[in-house]
């Protein structure tokens, strides 16, 4: 899909459906009268766009799906979105429509809710880091518990509703600007809004039965001796790893002391041996013990390094004073694992 060629073909198509794409999108559209900045800006993907729906000018997010290349990724999308939407521990994303392609019938366009990365601002407190991770967690030991590997959890397929963090809107692709292109957008912290956050993105995702453990080839590795060999896996305990190796990689559990207390935590999802990695609902348990032990003050100490400045100190203090919670009331309470431990073998192992 070249630079928005999919887009401007179903244009006409879109708007027909309900939704309003970008102008420079639209049929008939003259640069000589947009915004010649926001005429170079495209989202990563050609497969994404961004959309107005017309009933209620909500700013949604398309997604072009080939099913011949994802063929159970609209199905799982709408099973997340339809049967299992209400339950507060599903954080896939809802979609709120699904089209289809008059022009490709092995296309469909799902449509999704405007959401951005859940790390684009970032994590003022430990506190605010903590209910991030607590959600995505718990919304990964949803999808398990309902036998669906998600397969590519990353940083840009996490994201969170941020709504209330900018009450007056940002830029589809440039998302540090406002709606208009003109102006930097405004927003508030977590702490003052406590976003709820997202998965998205079920392309390499997959529902297993539950008679027998998954199994699977690895890409094929050489050998020194000459040929190849797959190795056999099972795929939940690699969706664990990914976000261990979030949790390393890109919040320094390991050298930021206010994160410290994680690192058991990160070393068992880390582990080379996937039979001994822990099973998303033991992360969640072991998660929550973890936090339930961390006093308010720790809660209110930087998110990362970068953000141990004066001002940081100086706000959490009026905050402190103000008594504004560090987290959500009964964040980290303790709650019945949804996978029963006697199924931990379909989770680890390969038989």
């Amino acid at each position: 899909m070249l630079r928005g060629a999919f887009w401007r073909r179903h244009q006409r198509i879109l708007e027909q459906n309900g939704y309003l794409l970008r102008e420079m999108f639209r049929e008939g559209y003259d640069p000589a009268t947009g915004n010649p900045e926001e005429d170079k800006v495209f989202h990563f993907k050609s497969v994404i766009m961004d959309a107005v729906r017309v009933s209620d000018g909500t700013q949604v997010i398309l997604k072009a799906v080939s099913f011949r290349d994802h063929p159970d990724e609209v199905n799982l999308c709408i099973m997340f979105s339809d049967k299992l939407a209400r339950d507060p521990r599903n954080h896939c994303v809802q979609i709120l429509e699904v089209l289809q392609s008059p022009l490709d019938p092995d296309i469909h366009i799902i449509v999704m809710p405007q959401l951005r990365r859940f790390d684009d601002l970032p994590f003022e407190t430990v506190g605010e880091l903590l209910d991030a991770f607590r959600q995505i967690f718990e919304g990964v030991e949803f999808m398990h518990k309902h036998r669906v590997v998600h397969g590519d959890l990353k940083m840009n397929n996490l994201m969170l509703d941020a709504r209330e963090l900018f009450p007056f809107g940002f830029h589809p692709v440039r998302t540090w600007m406002d709606r208009s292109f003109q102006h930097y957008a405004k927003y508030i912290t977590r702490t003052e809004c406590w976003p709820r956050y997202y998965i998205i993105d079920l392309g390499m995702s997959q529902r297993y039965s539950k008679r027998k453990a998954p199994c699977l080839k690895s890409t094929p590795v050489s050998l020194p001796s000459g040929g190849t060999v797959s190795r056999l896996f099972n795929p939940f305990p690699v969706d664990i790893y990914h976000l261990g190796f979030i949790l390393r990689q890109y919040y320094d559990v390991y050298e930021h002391q206010p994160l410290a207390f994680l690192r058991p935590l990160v070393d068992s999802m880390l582990s080379d041996d996937a039979v001994l990695r822990p099973t998303i609902s033991e992360v969640v348990q072991t998660f929550g013990e973890l936090c339930r032990g961390l006093s308010p003050s720790h809660l209110r100490l930087p998110g990362s390094p970068r953000m141990d400045t004066f001002c940081h100190r100086i706000r959490q203090k009026l905050r402190a004073f103000k008594h504004i919670p560090p987290i959500p009331y009964s964040e980290f309470a303790p709650k019945p694992p949804l996978i029963d431990a006697q199924l931990r073998s379909f989770y680890t192992s390969v038989y």
